[in-house]
C-alpha cells in the first residue's frame, strides 16, 4: 500500500494560502490514483509550510473525496489537551465514518518560541507523554481506560490512533500501547530496521490493533526524466543547508520558504550541499520513477512493511501531482485501489 504525507510546502514564489487550496486539490487527485490515505503534518512558525492546524485541512480533505482515509500526520501532542483532541476528531469521525486516522507524536514542529507559546506549561518528559496518550486513547474511547467524563460526539467507528516516531523509543512504547506506528525515515541519518524490530518485540495486542501494524515514512520525488528529478530535488537540497540563503541577494525579497526552480537555476552548490546529500541520502529519493520505486521495494524489505507513506516537496502542485501519478501507475496503485503489487 502507498499513501500520502503532505507537509503543505509553500515555495518562495508561490502563497501559503494558494498551498493549502492546492493540497485540498491534490488529495482528490491521489484519491483518483489509488493512493490509501491522506495525512496532514503539523508545522508551526515555519515560512516553508502551512500546516499548524491538520484537522482543519483534514476536514477540507475529506470532504471532496469519498473514499480515501484521512487524517493528521500527526498531532503534536504534547501542545494539546488530550480530550480536546479527542473531540475534534471524534467530530471529523462522525461526519466521515470509517474514514478518519489520528496520528500523534511529540515532535517539536517548529522552534521553540512557538511550542512555549502553544502551550507553555507542556512537560517533556516520557513519563508526561505517556499520560497524555493515555488519555487520549481513553477520551477515543478505549474500554480499558475509565474516565469521569462523557466525550461527545458519540461514534460507532472512532478515529484510528497512530503512534508517530523516529527511534527506538517512540517504537517501543508504541508496541506496548497496541498502536499503529509510522517510522519517520525521512527524517533519520541511517536506516533503523531495529525501530520496527522493537516496535514487534513490544508489541500487547488492543482494541485498536489486534497484532502489530507498521508504515514507514519517505520523502521522494519522481519525474518523467532524470535531468527533471534533479533539477526538483535540488530545490529541497538547498532548503537543508545554509550556502543557498548566503547567494540570496537583497533584492531578492526574500521571505522564507522552500528554494523555487528560479532559485536552482541561479545557485552554485558548495560543499556543505554535496556532503549533506552523500551522508543523509534517506532525506530525500529522487529519480524515474523505476528508480523510486526500487528504492521503495528495498526499504520495505528492509523494514518488513506493508505499506508507506509518500511526502513529496517540489514546487508546483502540478509537478508534485506528477510524481504522485507516476508512482500510483508505476506500482499499479488502480489495480487494487490503494493495493500494491
Amino acid at each position: 500500500m502507498l499513501s500520502i504525507l503532505d507537509q503543505v510546502p509553500v515555495f518562495r514564489d508561490g502563497s501559503p494560502a494558494k498551498s493549502v487550496r492546492d493540497s485540498i486539490e491534490l488529495a482528490r487527485a491521489v484519491e483518483s490514483f489509488g493512493y490509501q490515505r491522506f495525512w496532514i503534518a503539523e508545522h508551526h512558525g515555519s515560512a516553508a509550510n502551512a500546516c499548524a492546524s491538520p484537522e482543519v485541512v483534514a476536514a477540507a480533505v475529506a470532504a471532496v473525496t469519498t473514499r480515501i482515509r484521512v487524517g493528521s500526520g500527526g498531532v503534536l501532542l504534547p501542545y494539546y489537551s488530550p480530550l480536546k483532541v479527542a473531540e475534534t476528531f471524534r467530530i471529523l469521525a462522525a461526519l466521515y465514518p470509517g474514514r478518519i486516522d489520528l496520528g500523534f507524536g511529540r515532535g517539536a514542529g517548529g522552534p521553540v518560541a512557538m511550542a512555549e507559546l502553544l502551550n507553555p506549561y507542556a512537560l517533556a518528559t516520557d513519563e508526561a507523554f505517556l499520560q497524555q496518550i493515555g488519555r487520549l486513547l481513553g477520551f477515543l474511547g478505549d474500554p480499558r481506560a475509565v474516565s469521569r467524563v462523557s466525550v461527545t460526539p458519540e461514534v460507532a467507528q472512532p478515529p484510528v490512533p497512530w503512534m508517530l516516531g523516529s527511534g527506538v523509543g517512540s517504537a517501543r512504547m508504541a508496541g506496548m500501547l497496541g498502536l499503529p506506528f509510522c517510522f519517520a525515515q525521512f527524517i533519520a541519518a541511517e536506516e533503523s530496521p531495529e525501530a520496527i524490530a522493537a516496535y514487534r518485540e513490544a508489541f500487547r495486542p488492543s482494541p485498536w490493533s489486534a497484532e502489530p501494524q507498521a508504515m514507514l515514512a519517505l520523502r521522494v520525488l519522481c519525474a518523467d526524466t532524470a535531468e527533471q528529478a534533479e533539477e526538483l530535488a535540488t530545490c529541497f537540497w538547498m532548503s537543508c543547508t545554509t550556502g543557498w540563503r548566503a547567494q540570496v541577494q537583497l533584492t531578492d525579497d526574500y521571505r522564507g520558504g522552500v528554494p523555487s526552480l528560479t532559485d536552482v537555476g541561479r545557485y552554485t552548490l558548495t560543499a556543505e550541499d554535496r556532503v549533506l546529500r552523500e551522508k543523509r541520502p534517506f532525506l530525500q529519493i529522487s529519480g524515474t520513477a523505476p528508480e523510486v520505486r526500487a528504492e521503495i521495494r528495498r526499504l520495505q524489505t528492509v523494514y518488513d512493511v506493508p505499506e508507506v507513506i509518500l511526502t513529496t516537496n517540489c514546487p508546483g502542485v502540478t509537478v508534485r501531482r506528477r510524481s504522485y501519478e507516476l508512482l500510483a501507475a508505476e506500482f499499479a496503485l488502480l489495480a487494487g485501489v490503494g493495493q500494491a503489487e
